[in-house]
């Protein structure tokens, strides 16, 4: 090999290999920093492990590896000592920081609410007005103020509420001094984290979010258990191939109080009150979500049950579904016997 050639290929092995030696000291360094410039909310559910804790941490940006950060937290035996909570993540905070917050439960003073899946804006304003948090007058006004700062695109603009729908009820903690609008952010975010599980089987199915959430909602107040919400989907999607109304009592008591929701009991007379949400009356679906619905009914809305029913009625444990009006007159009456027996 001549001088020259050897002294080229020397010079490339000692920078190549300076490269892989600085890699092999610094690639820890690099790993265990953090990288977020901002405060982030950890929240911590009861029997969430490191591994769920590094992902956590990982997607919201706060780590760069969250492979890394395992491996240090089992070092330090972090995975046998943490504690359920919402803890403030701030920035510059070390691995070991980290490790120490989510050992010794150090939160700030919060309060825990928890939003049922159904649950319409109304009540949820209801609910933090209850925990000192805000009033619900704040909260839906706050609700509102979001709808104009986002860049919502509906097919029908909703009634009442325009955010009802799009607030995902789950449990939350929220410091004393968090604010409405803080609120009405936090869950609306988390909304929109859940849809993008979602949202190309929608597009797949024709479905705007918008509807999608719709559907949702209306198995949502509907169902009476995990076990038939893909049945009363699929009642919903037959009915609207037919073009055949609705007929969903739910919807109908939504809109008789402007979203509200105060009445708990259907007559007759009211199905004949004309208002968007009244399904007897109109076809199709209504112009909105009638409630806040959960990843179940999500799901559900998704995922119809292939049948042919197009009624149901409440039965024993859940609800009676049929084919044919015929037999959905005899569920009703065995449903009236049966409340008469009880009475």
């Amino acid at each position: 090999m001549k001088k020259g050639c050897f002294a080229v290929f020397l010079l490339v092995l000692l920078l190549f290999g300076g490269a892989l030696i600085g890699g092999i000291f610094l690639a820890p360094s690099l790993l265990a920093e953090t990288t977020h410039d901002e405060s982030v909310i950890l929240i911590i559910e009861e029997g969430d492990s490191l591994h769920r804790v590094s992902e956590i941490l990982k997607d919201e940006g706060v780590i760069r590896s969250a492979r890394w950060f395992r491996r240090e937290g089992q070092a330090a035996g972090v995975d046998r000592n943490i504690r359920p909570g919402e803890y403030e993540i701030i920035p510059e905070s070390q691995f070991e920081d980290i490790f120490t917050l989510i050992q010794t439960g150090q939160q700030r003073e919060q309060i825990r609410i928890t939003f049922p899946e159904g649950y319409t804006l109304y009540q949820m304003g209801g609910r933090l007005e209850e925990h000192g948090i805000a009033s619900q007058e704040a909260f839906l006004e706050a609700t509102n103020a979001y709808f104009q700062d986002q860049d919502f695109s509906f097919d029908t603009a909703p009634l009442y509420f325009p955010m009802e729908g799009y607030l995902f009820p789950d449990t939350y903690f929220f410091e004393t001094d968090t604010t409405a609008s803080q609120v009405v952010s936090v869950m609306a975010r988390q909304m929109e984290k859940v849809l993008e599980d979602y949202r190309d089987l929608a597009k797949e199915n024709n479905l705007t979010l918008h509807e999608l959430l719709t559907i949702a909602s209306l198995i949502e107040k509907e169902a009476f258990g995990d076990h038939e919400r893909d049945t009363i989907a699929g009642v919903i999607y037959n009915r609207l191939e037919i073009d055949m109304l609705l007929q969903f009592c739910s919807s109908v008591l939504y809109g008789l109080d402007d979203g509200q929701e105060l009445a708990t009991r259907l007559l007759y007379r009211d199905l004949e009150v004309m208002h968007p949400f009244n399904t007897y009356q109109y076809k199709g679906l209504p112009p909105g979500p009638i409630a806040n619905p959960g990843r179940a009914s999500i799901q559900a809305a998704l995922n119809p049950e292939s049948h042919d029913y197009l009624y149901f009625v409440v039965g024993n444990g859940g609800h009676n579904f049929s084919r044919d009006y015929q037999d959905h007159t005899q569920n009703v009456e065995a449903y009236r016997s049966q409340r008469t027996l009880e009475q």
